[in-house]
């Protein structure tokens, strides 16, 4: 049962892959960053000679953010299913040491309250990282969006966005996380 049920779910992810043309950039099988970059992409391949130049260059702006949100979205989806497999196994661990006390014989550690809370704090600290690159991840979309819609210069967003960016690598953090919690 189970295996037609994922046999199902991996067709109709492939048959929604196979709908799309490479030049149709509305598709739901993405991300909001890849649906602004191929925006970005289409004003500046059909922007007028005399806002070429700045289009192109609105254009590379977008698509550096892209790359920064690309890589939060790989390390959030990472840690999503970690933090959902330990969550998994924190709410799991003792029913399975009780059901199988018989079997697991000599092995003491399976039934450890210290291994139960190291995987209780796998999952905090994978949840934690999840948080933090969803957060990066969405913030630089947001950028994204201020960029491909701002009527300001290519110039003074770059600036903007250069600051923005410092903010974004100051790197992980669980003061952020705190003040996040207080608020």
């Amino acid at each position: 049962m189970w295996n037609a049920l994922a046999a199902l779910a991996l067709l109709s992810v492939l048959a929604g892959c196979a709908e799309t043309a490479e030049d149709d950039i509305y598709t739901p099988n993405q991300t909001s960053a890849t649906l602004l970059m191929k925006h970005a992409r289409a004003i500046a391949a059909k922007a007028p000679p005399e806002n070429r130049a700045a289009a192109e260059q609105r254009f590379v702006i977008v698509y550096d953010l892209y790359i920064k949100a690309r890589s939060y979205a790989l390390l959030d989806k990472v840690f999503f299913w970690l933090s959902i497999v330990a969550a998994l196994a924190v709410l799991l661990w003792p029913s399975i040491a009780v059901i199988f006390k018989d079997r697991l014989g000599d092995k003491e550690w399976a039934k450890s309250a210290v291994v139960q809370t190291t995987v209780t704090g796998i999952a905090a600290l994978a949840f934690a990282f999840y948080s933090q690159y969803k957060d990066k991840q969405t913030y630089t979309e947001n950028l994204m969006r201020y960029v491909l819609f701002s009527k300001e210069e290519p110039a003074a967003l770059a600036l903007k966005v250069t600051e923005e960016i410092a903010k974004i690598d100051k790197g992980f953090s669980f003061s952020a996380l705190i003040k996040k919690d207080a608020e």
